[in-house]
């Protein structure tokens, strides 16, 4: 049986410092997904870390809050999060860890303490997983908030910037037009503008996303919105600026706005940090001939 433990662990405002959930080496090349990105409708909520079969330690000292196996419902359905176990650290802070393998470890039934670094699992490819990794989240403020765990981890070594790929036109959900630096199009009223962004952090090949973004057109600030962490507010997750997922995000691609082009030159201009603060920036030039 699943066991769940509503009491919470005081820490009596005791400062955390968490510790990485799976010690692996080359950490750098392993964390294949970070906070905020684009999940299709909505937004990934905490950090892949590639791993099959390692142990996985808790972030800091807490209690067990909660902790779910295939074990426990052999015949019902799998939840997407897998194998699972959650930890109260105190003062409203959770975390939790997803698609572990197969076999609960003893003593996760018991409502105790755990320490830091301790083992609670190990790391498999349960639930919705494409491939063996941990998928770990942040909580704070009793669940009504999720942090980027990067915000409070040891640092992980990047010295890559992002990089800013195609501006595309949406005219409907399946069509779209390519613009480039220097082109002249014909367009008739407001369509969806978005601009692929990538980081592939010291691993080539990686396509993570970014900490923040900034777009402006014709020198006006049109978007900073960044990813640092997620708060619930009327019915939905939004970014810390405020912006639901639908306003950052269209078709897996960062949305820079609903766009009404002046006739003539136009200037798009993208900033985008990752999250070690490298800094890439992208101008777009183009020329309209506004058709009625």
């Amino acid at each position: 049986m699943a066991a769940f433990h509503l009491s919470t662990f005081a820490q009596n405002d005791k400062v955390i410092n968490f510790l990485f959930p799976v010690k692996t080496d080359g950490i750098e090349n392993k964390v294949t997904s970070v906070f905020g990105e684009s999940r299709g409708d909505h937004f990934h909520n905490g950090m892949d870390i590639a791993s099959a079969g390692e142990p996985v330690l808790a972030m800091a000292e807490g209690k067990i809050l909660y902790s779910r196996f295939g074990e426990d419902d052999p015949f019902g359905e799998e939840f997407g999060t897998g194998n699972s176990v959650w930890l109260d650290h105190g003062n409203g802070t959770y975390s939790s860890y997803y698609h572990l393998k197969d076999g609960r470890l003893p003593g996760l039934l018991e409502e105790r303490i755990v320490a830091a670094g301790e083992k609670i699992a190990y790391t498999g490819n349960t639930g919705h997983s494409s491939g063996a990794h941990l998928h770990f989240v942040l909580l704070k403020d009793f669940g009504k908030t999720i942090q980027d765990p990067m915000k409070v981890l040891p640092i992980v070594e990047d010295e890559s910037p992002p990089v800013i790929g195609n501006l595309l036109i949406h005219q409907d959900d399946y069509k779209y037009s390519q613009v480039n630096d220097g082109d002249n199009i014909n367009i008739s009223r407001a369509f969806p503008v978005t601009v692929g962004i990538q980081d592939a952090g010291k691993k080539s090949g990686q396509r993570r996303g970014v900490s923040q973004i900034q777009v402006s057109l014709n020198g006006q600030l049109l978007k900073k919105a960044s990813f640092s962490n997620l708060h619930y507010e009327k019915g939905e997750w939004k970014n810390s600026e405020g912006f639901p997922f639908s306003d950052l995000y269209f078709k897996d691609q960062y949305l820079v706005g609903n766009l009404d082009f002046r006739n003539g030159e136009n200037v798009i201009k993208v900033l985008a940090w990752d999250f070690r603060q490298n800094l890439t920036e992208k101008t777009f030039t183009f020329y309209v001939n506004r058709i009625r």
